[in-house]
């Protein structure tokens, strides 16, 4: 059975490795929803139909 301070090394090297995984996956998180954002925009602008509506509704 391990002593205390094998737990608490054990614990340390999980949380660091936890810590680095969680920046990991907040990196992707901002990635994916860039990527979302910009493949709406070119949808919403490629249609054309909110461009139409922005000039009408501004008068243009």
């Amino acid at each position: 059975m391990p002593n205390a301070e094998e737990v608490a090394r054990q614990i340390a090297v999980h949380e660091a490795v936890c810590a680095e995984r969680c920046k990991q996956t907040n990196a992707r998180l901002t990635r994916i929803e860039v990527v979302l954002a910009v493949i709406i925009l070119l949808l919403l602008i490629g249609e054309g139909s909110v461009i139409d509506v922005l000039k009408r509704v501004l008068g243009g």
